[in-house]
């Protein structure tokens, strides 16, 4: 990923940058700066089984130049420049050895016209490809973005508020031919006014992205997505007699995906109010209505917001969405309260007209509990089918309990849920999780433990489960070491984006299997620091995935191994640094050996403070 101009030209940068401070320690003018850094050198290594053996003496470093013109509230700076960092001799401990830049300014912070501006550069960085719950997998690559903002708050007139960024990425995933990469651009727009008591806004977005997603594991050329977006609306909000308020809003929504050839296009228009009274303080009611014209496109907007494409579904034909509902609220105490509420949802989707009527009521209550405070909800409802008259009751709960129990800080969470609405009302959504946590600290030993396990899936729709589990420990006897380890196991459906695998966005049912990556596997990790005396730091860490994925019957077996350390030893401003990396990387569908590679540096740094 990086030819030998290139790291000259770093080079030859950085040396001259590190020769600034003769110069640049003079004030010029109304600016005030302060630059610092290091330099570094030493013998690194690199060798694998799928890439030449690459060893020698190398030169590295960063540099820190911060400062402002004038005042920092007129005009702020700060850049930073590094070299062949290669992480294997940091904390990071990554394989590859990155160089890139790091820039932002702001300027008039302290008047009614605020902006920044900022701007990062890397090449050969490290990164992941994702897996919902698993240890991610490695990439190497390129990647940049560029943003400005710039507001306006002037008494007595709209406030404005516009962003602009742009960014990309470019990797390859090691053990495998693919190479993915992403773009995106977005231009956001905002403003708000106060009127006689009324609140008004208003907003403009304007966006796309590219992908090139890699099929992980298969031998199948990568697909490529693009996608445009923009959307506006208004809103206004407002009070109401009896402590209430009241808001209203409007906007339209126009998307464009184009996937394999295929284009799919389409604009929403979605209006939406509210209100609420509060006749006396523990009781109040309030209403909702929300109304989409196109409820299809609504769902292939949140796969390509998700980084998918949108392919296989439509919005062609006629379909939109009414909710109505209405709550009332009673709390007697501080810390119990309960509601009622009825809900009516109609849907015109794929030529069937639906609709559902929900009755039901909600309890929470907190209160202190053996040295500790516990809190609860319960909702049920009672659904009702317009259209077959089927009855079905849903039930939610959520409890929460942390406490201080013998010297033990413990933390518990558990949530239930069968039948819960889902955006379509044909498919309802059934889901547990739990999580718990204990440490304790004994003068310098300090011992911890937690654990947790969640999973989901339509109600009645067979394959739809995603679960997961995890478990995690660590001890330590500050400063001697520290230790920890953990273990997650995950499985279930997800959409293949450029950037990775992410749960799936819509019910299954109603993104296509084309689109639908099913994924399983194993996770382990260990890591072990100690700091014994002053200016000393050791560490190793290991890791370790195994998992399965699959596509339209394209199955891989892929596993991932990791393992580095690192040795520190600071004497004033120097630093002697030695670390070594390996990661095995190989999935079994890509049609090539699993890539194994290593790198090993040892060598010395410099810290410079120059003004």
């Amino acid at each position: 990923m990086r030819g030998p101009n290139r790291i000259a030209r770093f080079t030859c940068a950085g040396l001259l940058l590190l020769a600034l401070p003769v110069a640049a320690q003079v004030k010029t003018g109304e600016i005030s700066s302060n630059v610092d850094g290091s330099v570094s050198s030493g013998y690194s290594a690199d060798y694998g089984n799928m890439t030449g053996s690459d060893h020698g003496w190398v030169v590295g470093g960063d540099l820190n130049y911060r400062g402002s013109f004038y005042s920092p509230n007129f005009l702020a700076f700060n850049a930073s420049l590094y070299l062949n960092q290669s992480r294997a001799n940091s904390d990071s401990q990554s394989i590859s050895s990155a160089s890139g830049v790091n820039a932002s300014a702001n300027i008039f912070a302290g008047s009614r016209f605020p902006g920044s501006v900022s701007y990062t550069k890397a090449y050969n960085s490290e990164g992941n490809y994702d897996v919902p719950g698993l240890a991610n997998y490695v990439t190497h690559g390129n990647n940049d973005a560029f943003v400005i903002n710039w507001s306006e708050n002037v008494p007595n007139l709209p406030t404005l508020m516009a962003t602009f960024q742009m960014g990309s990425s470019q990797y390859s995933v090691y053990g495998t031919n693919d190479d993915g990469n992403s773009a995106f651009h977005s231009f956001d727009l905002n403003t708000n006014y106060h009127l006689t008591g009324l609140n008004l806004s208003a907003f403009y977005v304007n966006g796309g992205g590219h992908s090139l997603i890699p099929e992980l594991g298969t031998d199948e050329p990568a697909s490529e997505a693009r996608s445009d977006n923009s959307s506006y609306g208004v809103n206004v909000s407002g009070r109401l007699p009896l402590r209430g308020s009241a808001s209203a809003s409007v906007s339209q929504s126009n998307f464009s995906s184009n996937y394999q050839d295929g284009t799919i296009s389409g604009s929403i228009d979605l209006m939406n109010g509210q209100a609420a009274i509060h006749p006396t303080r523990e009781l109040s009611f309030s209403g909702s209505a929300g109304y989409s014209d196109n409820l299809s496109g609504q769902l292939i907007q949140s796969v390509i917001s998700a980084g998918g494409a949108g392919a296989g579904l439509t919005s062609n034909g006629s379909s939109n969405s009414l909710d109505l509902e209405g709550i009332a609220a009673y709390q007697p105490l501080q810390n119990v309260e309960a509601t009622a509420y009825v809900e009516y949802r109609t849907q015109l989707f794929s030529g069937e007209d639906l609709g559902e009527t929900s009755y039901g009521a909600t309890s929470s209550y907190s209160h202190k509990l053996l040295d500790g405070f516990f809190n609860a909800s319960l909702n049920m409802a009672a659904n009702a089918s317009n259209q077959t008259g089927n009855d079905s009751l849903s039930i939610a709960t959520t409890e929460n309990y942390s406490a201080e129990i013998l010297g033990w800080k413990a933390n518990g969470m558990f949530s239930y849920s069968q039948n819960v609405q889902t955006l379509l009302i044909t498919y309802m959504n059934s889901f547990y999780n739990y999580s718990g946590s204990v440490n304790r600290r004994w003068g310098r030993f300090v011992l911890g433990m937690g654990a947790g396990a969640s999973h989901s899936g339509l109600a009645e729709q067979a394959g739809s489960d995603t679960s997961g589990q995890s478990y995690n420990a660590s001890m330590g006897l500050n400063p001697y070491f520290t230790a920890s380890g953990s273990y997650s196991k995950s499985s279930g459906q997800a959409l293949a984006t450029g950037l990775g695998l992410v749960p799936v966005p819509v019910p299954t049912p109603v993104l296509p299997s084309s689109q639908v990556s099913l994924y399983g596997g194993d996770s382990y990790s260990f890591a072990l620091s100690s700091a014994p005396i002053k200016g000393l730091v050791a560490s190793a860490s290991w890791s370790k995935s195994i998992s399965d994925t699959s596509n339209l019957g394209s199955t891989s077996s892929n596993a991932e191994d990791q393992y580095s350390t690192f040795i520190q030893y600071r004497l004033r401003k120097l630093s002697f640094d030695s670390g070594f990396a390996r990661l095995d990387q190989g999935f079994s569908g890509s049609g090539t050996p699993p890539q194994s590679i290593s790198t090993f540096y040892i060598g010395v740094s410099r810290w410079f403070n120059f003004f």
